[in-house]
């Protein structure tokens, strides 16, 4: 006898994001990567304005990682591919230029953005 069973299926989208920064960690049994972003939102109370910022999180199996990282590199690859070099932007270049006129070398850190 044949039997089949049927399940229903709800699928559920998440909420879309904007990153300026993003760290990346680990520990034995898995790789953290938080999402960061900032927002000034004034403060109606107070009339004071305030910088919010959130985090989303993206939790990952070690292999689930690797897999991850391999499907960004062949996207990155195809992306420029197509519409050419990634570059740091100008604004960024310009401010580590400053820095370094400054005296001040940049902290190499466990976060991009």
């Amino acid at each position: 006898m044949n039997v089949q069973q049927q399940f229903a299926e709800e699928v559920e989208f998440g909420t879309d994001f904007f990153a300026e920064q993003v760290s990346v960690s680990h520990s034995p049994i898995r790789f953290v990567i938080d999402f960061v972003r900032n927002s000034p939102r004034i403060d109606a109370a107070t009339q004071s304005t305030k910088l919010i910022t959130s985090h989303s999180v993206l939790l990952l199996d070690p292999f689930l990682a690797k897999e991850f990282l391999s499907v960004l590199n062949d996207n990155v690859s195809k992306y420029e591919k197509r519409f050419g070099k990634i570059e740091k932007p100008e604004a960024l270049k310009k401010f580590e230029a400053e820095a370094k006129k400054e005296g001040r070398q940049p902290v190499k850190q466990d976060y991009f953005g």
